[in-house]
């Protein structure tokens, strides 16, 4: 699996496989905050861990740059109910 990739121009943390793309959209909100508001896994590559990959990266890059996040994405928030070693960077 290739490794995970942060596009800070287009706001989005993505891998690509056999030329498709997973990815997690964010938005900033101010300088301190990352709205993860969206997540997408192309179906043939679902069930294999790609959209906790995005995650991990996404929620270890924020802890990185002192960014806050709020979990506006479905997937997000159930990757924080599992990972509770994240929940110091959410807010709502």
């Amino acid at each position: 699996m290739s490794a995970v990739e942060h596009d800070t121009s287009a706001k989005k943390f993505f891998i690509l496989e056999e030329g498709r793309e997973a990815h997690l959209m964010y938005r900033e909100i101010g300088a301190g905050i990352w709205d993860l508001y969206h997540t997408f896994v192309p179906s043939e590559f679902r069930g294999q861990g790609i959209a906790s990959k995005l995650a991990e990266k996404a929620l270890n890059e924020a802890r990185k740059l002192g960014k806050k996040i709020i979990p506006n994405c479905s997937y997000v928030q159930t990757y924080l109910k599992r990972h509770p070693e994240f929940a110091d960077l959410a807010i709502e």
